[in-house]
């Protein structure tokens, strides 16, 4: 195994969730094993030169672990299962809620945020989620994003089934699942960037849905990739994270509550004016980082057409007074610019 291949063998391992997508289909633990030791010895450090043993004892170790992950799942019955649901029906939940009639279980705490914690559970053949506020004294946070989201409905928007209360007074909010895979997970399979065709129809979406908050008054505030669902399939994007949301946004004590190093807007502080263009700021940014540029910089890779990054350049101006301010506007100027580039075809699946 050359050096380059040792990489691209590191990353593929990196890269994969599940033991079934590595090790392929097994019949018992003897057989897992006898795939784990015959990686196990092409990668032992041993076999490389001395500037490749680092990177082949992380490989290793990383296959070891996806191994020992595969051995727990024969154990539990759900090896090679894909489908959350089954998997869930040979575990026991972390815990139950009972709302109207529906039971609800909970099996995984997925996301582990800055105010809340993420629950992923079922209630029937359903995929469902639980935002729970850490600490009671965020509970408005909860409160607002609970408000806008059962407010307002768009095919990009989460829907939102509950608000409750848990663990005495600590607020949560029960939401039904949005398809797809987070921006952060399409980017460790497109490691380079993603084409830029592509990258325009995601664009595209978040300025709609974008465009419709702002409509409605509502600025998002936090707009980051951890916040963004993409769905290759259907083309859709959703966005996510609104504990952070500022709702009448053109009233005089609208106030920005957060600020993310790289995509928040430069002038965006806590006694700063809220302005729609700060979203659309954000939204550059994540345009460049999908391009795979560099969003310190607000660089983007030479071979993506002039004039798709001459448009994303302006949305992440420093000067405001050149920064974009209307997202309904800047969408149809997004579509005729995509026709003009691209062509007019719809729909190309993200392979």
């Amino acid at each position: 195994m050359t050096s380059r291949e040792l990489k691209r063998f590191y990353e593929k391992l990196l890269q994969t969730r599940r033991p079934y997508d590595f090790f392929g289909q097994v019949s018992d633990f003897k057989e897992l094993k006898k795939i784990y030791r015959q990686y196990g010895k092409k990668l032992h450090p041993d076999v490389f030169p001395a500037n490749d043993q680092y990177i082949a004892g992380q490989a290793f170790d990383a296959l070891t672990q996806l191994y020992n992950l595969g051995v727990s799942e024969l154990e539990q019955g759900i090896y090679g299962i894909v489908d959350s649901v089954q998997i869930y029906e040979h575990m026991s939940p972390l815990f139950e809620i009972s709302i109207k009639g529906e039971v609800y279980k909970f099996y995984e705490n997925v996301v582990e945020g800055e105010v809340a914690n993420i629950f992923k559970g079922i209630c029937g053949n359903d995929i469902v989620y639980l935002k729970v506020a850490i600490d009671s004294n965020d509970n408005n946070l909860l409160d607002t994003e609970y408000e806008v989201l059962s407010t307002f409905r768009h095919h990009s928007l989460p829907y939102v089934k509950h608000k409750i209360t848990v663990n005495g007074d600590t607020n949560a909010i029960l939401m039904q699942e949005i398809k797809g895979i987070t921006m952060p997970e399409l980017m460790e399979e497109y490691a380079r960037g993603i084409p830029a065709e592509h990258v325009m129809w995601i664009l595209e979406r978040l300025l709609s849905v974008i465009g419709y908050l702002h409509l409605n008054c509502v600025v998002h505030g936090n707009i980051k990739p951890e916040n963004i669902i993409i769905n290759k399939e259907n083309h859709n994007v959703s966005l996510l994270g609104f504990s952070f949301c500022i709702p009448k946004a053109n009233t005089s004590d609208a106030k920005y509550k957060i600020v993310n190093d790289y995509y928040t807007a430069p002038e965006v502080n806590s006694k700063a004016v809220v302005l729609p263009s700060s979203d659309i700021y954000s939204i550059g940014k994540i345009a460049i980082k999908l391009l795979g540029g560099d969003i310190v910089r607000s660089a983007m890779p030479i071979y993506v057409d002039v004039r798709v990054r001459t448009f994303i350049r302006n949305m992440v101006s420093i000067d405001l007074s050149n920064r974009p301010n209307d997202a309904w506007k800047l969408w149809q100027e997004l579509r005729n610019l995509r026709n003009e580039v691209y062509g007019t075809q719809r729909f190309k699946k993200l392979e």
